[in-house]
């Protein structure tokens, strides 16, 4: 196995990945019965490149074993454990294997539950990237409670114009074009835009992509 992680790492894009030799001096491949930190964030450095690259085979390859160090060494509720949870999960996404990212965003889901509570941010944020997976996994059904639920709650704890409140808002409007409720679909967006331009300005690019989505749920619900 570690051989084979220092045949992904090694692998040159344009420069951008380790050679084996500066692999190798650099510590990032380390003993199983040692924890080195530095090498074990190294690694998830280098599989952020791998998945920016869309080389997410071979980034779920390296965050596998490290997201096995960090429970080995520092345990399943450390932040980094988390962090390292959820970057497996989002590769994995990438790479169409949903159920394992529901294991995965469920597990982070219940951690943040216990040490933060049902409505911090973070807990939210992780229940977010959990109905994401589900929209990205054409669960559309199972995705929309979720945002609704997201939502009432984000706008209870974080306000209205929140920059996490307007993307569940957009989401859950995506969410609802997604299952032909163009109605409820337009309805939301010309909220969204409204209030984008209030707080993004009217030529942020959120607000664009938000004008973009109206236009498109416009135009099926007419053809509908």
């Amino acid at each position: 196995m570690l051989r084979s992680i220092i045949e992904i790492l090694c692998r040159s894009r344009r420069g951008g990945f380790l050679t084996r030799s500066k692999l190798l001096r650099s510590n990032l491949i380390f003993p199983a019965k040692e924890f080195n930190p530095d090498a074990l964030s190294r690694l998830e450095a280098q599989a952020r490149e791998l998945h920016s690259a869309k080389r997410n085979a071979e980034a779920v390859e390296i965050l596998r074993n490290v997201l096995a160090a960090r429970l080995k060494f520092q345990g399943e509720r450390h932040f980094q454990t988390i962090n390292a949870r959820s970057g497996l999960a989002r590769s994995l996404r990438a790479v169409n294997r949903f159920e394992e990212c529901f294991l995965l965003y469920s597990e982070n889901i219940r951690i943040h539950q216990h040490k933060l509570g049902p409505e911090h941010p973070q807990t939210l944020r992780s229940l977010s990237r959990l109905a994401n997976t589900y929209f990205a996994a054409v669960r559309y059904i199972d995705a929309k409670p979720m945002f609704e639920g997201i939502l009432e709650r984000r706008i209870r704890v974080l306000g209205r114009d929140h920059p996490d409140t307007l993307r569940s808002r957009s989401s859950l409007a995506n969410t609802l074009a997604a299952l032909g409720l163009y109605k409820e679909a337009v309805e939301l967006y010309e909220e969204i835009i409204e209030d984008r331009v209030r707080v993004l300005g009217s030529d942020h690019d959120r607000t664009e992509l938000s004008r973009k989505r109206l236009e498109t749920a416009r135009q099926a619900a007419q053809i509908r």
